[in-house]
């Protein structure tokens, strides 16, 4: 089925990842976008808020698309297991492109009144509602153009692409700075960035029409709960391994979000390093996830699923607190990179087994929607909120290694359900 699906599209596997994964890295290059220029749309869009509620309001709007992404996975999943994966990506990538397109073109407060932040917010709505009905799709035709030995390495691209994102974001905010003076960056150079979003979408578009779909679809004189109940079976049928699975992403869900998000912030408030420092090593970060990704996907097809998945997770649980200790002993740019780098490798480690574990668990007219109602809810809501409710332990108890304990008890709760979880390096999943 995958080398027939390939043939039949007339694309490389290069090719068929790229398409595949543009949407993922689209999505989390907003992502930093936003973040990085979250002051200059405070000042425009809520004018009339003192400088820190101003912040506070635009990270507000940013962190709404975390409310809707589990509503988006599980709608443009089911989606996906109805009319086809092809369909949903290109969807998806239709609406990151109108997201960007409504950032980059909206009035500020002095031009359009209150329309001016609702438009805003209506884009992370919107953006927030196609991310989590991305990973979904993307994914599963990954795992189905593959082979059954080569699941888990084409299936750790959609993971490295979010990192991808993420280090261009990061590199196209750090220039934008660096290029245009500060007056115009705040008055009009922060839109940029989102308008190279909008181009990459219609490249993106192009490219997924041209891969071969790998859903089945049932015949139309089936039954129509085999047609159209993807949800309901996710939530009956197959909800052990729902339930499982969200919870053996717990860890690398909280993992990824502390390690990469939380922790160069929390070395600008907490250990007083500069902000170069800070984006220096988110930079590193995304960049050892990108690489470390694709090598843990062909250790886990070589070695098995499980293998790779507890030792990766035993050591990040046994590294996380002598990191943070070392980091807060000797604070300095060089340190955190190291830092970030060390626990990077092992966060991907630990998250790739997972990301493929979970699709290999649900048969395939269920298999978009049950990655959504796992993986993208366990991001949403268990990895959304860790940098929240890291600062919030921080803060209460005054110990800046608090976040280190919180990451290895996640990961220390996330190795249960992986006992239950079946290993199916290199078996045939239809």
């Amino acid at each position: 089925m995958a080398s027939l699906a390939l043939e039949k599209a007339g694309l490389s596997k290069a090719q068929v990842i790229a398409a595949t994964t543009l949407g993922t890295a689209l999505e989390y290059y907003d992502f930093t976008i936003y973040s990085f220029f979250a002051i200059q749309i405070g000042k425009l869009f809520f004018p009339s808020a003192s400088p820190v509620n101003q912040f506070l309001l635009s990270i507000g709007v940013f962190g709404v698309g975390f409310v809707v992404r589990p509503l988006g996975g599980i709608v443009i999943g089911a989606y996906a297991d109805r009319a086809g994966r092809k369909k949903a990506m290109v969807l998806t990538i239709l609406l990151m492109a109108l997201s960007c397109a409504l950032i980059a073109g909206a009035p500020t407060y002095t031009v359009a009144g209150m329309a001016a932040p609702l438009i805003v917010l209506a884009a992370r709505l919107l953006q927030g509602f196609a991310a989590g009905g991305e990973f979904g799709p993307g994914t599963t035709l990954l795992v189905e153009y593959a082979t059954d030995k080569t699941r888990a390495y084409f299936a750790s691209w959609n993971f490295a692409a979010t990192a991808l994102g993420l280090a261009i974001g990061a590199c196209v905010a750090t220039i934008v700075n660096l290029s245009l003076p500060k007056e115009v960056v705040d008055a009009w150079g922060w839109r940029i960035p989102f308008l190279l979003g909008i181009v990459a979408a219609p490249v993106g578009m192009l490219i997924r029409r041209r891969l071969e779909e790998t859903l089945i679809a049932a015949p139309s004189h089936a039954p129509q709960q085999q047609r159209r109940g993807a949800l309901k079976a996710a939530l009956t049928t197959h909800l052990k391994w729902t339930i499982l699975g969200t919870f053996a992403e717990l860890g690398g869900s909280v993992s990824i979000y502390i390690t990469a998000f939380f922790l160069p912030n929390h070395a600008v408030r907490t250990l007083h390093l500069s902000s170069t420092a800070s984006v220096t090593s988110g930079v590193v970060s995304a960049l050892v996830l990108f690489a470390a990704a694709p090598v843990a996907g062909k250790l886990a097809d070589r070695f098995t699923r499980k293998r790779l998945l507890v030792i990766s997770r035993v050591m990040l649980l046994l590294s996380v607190y002598p990191a943070f200790a070392w980091l807060s002993a000797q604070p300095s740019m060089w340190l955190l990179c190291a830092v970030s780098a060390y626990l990077s490798l092992f966060v991907a480690a630990q998250i790739v087994p997972v990301l493929v574990m979970i699709p290999e668990l649900f048969p395939r007219e269920v298999r978009a929607t049950g990655i959504a109602l796992t993986y993208v809810v366990s991001a949403s809501f268990f990895g959304g909120f860790s940098p929240l409710i890291a600062s919030w332990i921080v803060a209460h108890t005054g110990n800046p290694l608090a976040p280190a304990w919180y990451v290895a008890a996640a990961c220390a709760v996330s190795l249960i359900p992986v006992i239950w979880l079946p290993d199916r390096t290199g078996e045939a999943i239809g």
